[in-house]
């Protein structure tokens, strides 16, 4: 017991190492890449007071000493990526870009971090002992093509005659001829089915069964929904599914310090490729720069910025940004949230700020009280979604949530768990029969694990 204290804490500082570095390096990349490339987006350069940035530097850092070192239950995944993408950008980008006065950005700040301490509150409660249902794989299975063979066929009917591969730069058009051709038809609804639930499902049981036939109609899934809609998350899932089955299966160190340590070393890498280049990269390091430094990692700290800033001065939605709110909540604005954020801080440019649900929930909705709101919530759908999938393997779980936690960080929790996927996702995972029962052992044994690797942590 002792020399498993010993580890435990032994990890724990190495986990809160890590942070740090990475906080460091992302403040390097902000001002020495964000700020000279794509201040005209919205990453302005700032300065702020010392006793603001070390606020960041606090609140950014004291989730490593709860966050869930060792995988015990799948939202965890989701958890440590919101950390990354969503939260430690939105303790710097607010106060760099300063579209507020810094106490009232500071005040974002903390109540944001309440927020996300709310939400990891919910790993505190046993999980619900749902009534395992009799489902023979041969039912589920044929249930699950039929859904599928039904969802692509919808879509195929309707977009039978304009399928077509386009380069990023041409997605936009692409998604205004395909809503046109759309429109009427309700196939937005297969379509999220197939690119949030049934495809995610197939490549993640692929990969972890290895069952290339199952990854590979994942794959013709996701390609079929870019052919229509040039969703960028849709074909770059090709790559970060599997890429997230390699960090969950390789090497044995607990999942925290896995993620701490890969986007360390995906931050730091191209931080030092863009030096090396001379602060002049060519053609492919900057295509890579935009999608990881630009669009990937701070763009959830921009969004923030602008959704606290929007709603300070517009009204609030009050939820009537949801179908069914709306029929007794007045939306107050003529276009859709997004778009409406979009063209007041770039105007004229027709963009789309859709955002992580703590703006889109939040901000939105309630204004900073809509933070704590919608955290609770938050971690109430994890703790359904963890109860769910208790009878498998976390890993095989987290992996197929995968896509679910792209889309928490870019869209409305209420949109993802209705119509994105999460919420059918969830019922595959409580239909789905364990195979001999290998994965509840294996939950079994990784739950005792953290248990016995017990440190200041809320799991």
């Amino acid at each position: 017991m002792r020399k498993q204290a010993v580890s435990a804490a032994y990890e724990r500082r190495l986990l809160v190492g890590g942070i740090a570095a990475y906080i460091a390096c992302f403040q390097w990349m902000y001002i020495h890449y964000l700020y000279p490339n794509w201040a005209y987006f919205g990453f302005d350069y700032n300065p702020p007071d010392p006793k603001y940035l070390v606020l960041a530097w606090t609140l950014s850092l004291l989730p490593s000493l709860w966050m869930p070192i060792h995988l015990t239950r799948p939202s965890q995944f989701a958890y440590w990526i919101l950390y990354f993408v969503v939260f430690i950008p939105s303790m710097f980008v607010p106060l760099y870009a300063n579209l507020d006065p810094p106490p009232q950005i500071a005040l974002l700040m903390i109540v944001f971090f309440l927020g996300f301490a709310l939400t990891g509150l919910s790993y505190l409660l046993p999980l619900a002992q749902l009534r395992p249902v009799s489902i023979s794989p041969k039912v589920f299975w044929t249930a699950f093509t039929c859904i599928a063979v039904g969802l692509a066929g919808w879509t195929l009917i309707v977009f039978h005659n304009h399928l077509q591969i386009v380069s990023f730069a041409d997605i936009y058009e692409q998604r205004n001829t395909s809503s046109d051709i759309a429109e009427g038809t309700l196939v937005n609804y297969p379509l999220m089915g197939l690119t949030g639930a049934i495809s995610p499902f197939l490549m993640a049981y692929g990969l972890y069964y290895r069952r290339r036939w199952f990854l590979l109609a994942g794959i013709v899934g996701q390609i079929l929904v870019f052919s229509v809609l040039g969703t960028k998350g849709a074909i770059l899932s090709i790559l970060f599914i599997p890429g997230v089955y390699a960090l969950l299966r390789v090497g044995r160190s607990p999942l925290g310090l896995k993620i701490t340590f890969a986007c360390l070393t995906l931050l730091a890498g191209l931080c030092l490729s863009y030096i090396s280049s001379g602060y002049d990269p060519g053609p492919l390091l900057f295509v890579t720069l935009f999608v990881v430094l630009m669009r990937l990692l701070p763009m959830g700290g921009l969004v923030t910025a602008w959704y606290h800033n929007f709603f300070q001065q517009n009204p609030l939605t009050y939820y009537s940004h949801l179908k069914g709110v709306s029929w007794f909540v007045n939306y107050p604005y003529a276009k859709a949230i997004g778009l409406e954020v979009g063209s007041h801080y770039q105007p004229g440019a027709d963009l789309d700020a859709t955002a992580h649900f703590w703006a889109m929930d939040g901000l939105e909705a309630l204004g900073l009280p809509g933070l704590l709101v919608i955290s609770v919530v938050c971690g109430l759908v994890f703790w359904v979604v963890d109860s769910a999938a208790k009878r498998h393997d976390p890993r095989l779980a987290a992996l197929v949530l995968t896509y679910a936690t792209y889309n928490l960080a870019n869209i409305s929790l209420f949109t993802s768990l209705l119509s994105g996927g999460l919420g059918l996702l969830t019922v595959f995972l409580y239909l789905l029969q364990p195979k001999e029962g290998m994965e509840e052992l294996h939950y079994t044994q990784q739950h005792a694990q953290a248990q016995l690797s017990r440190t200041p942590r809320l799991a």
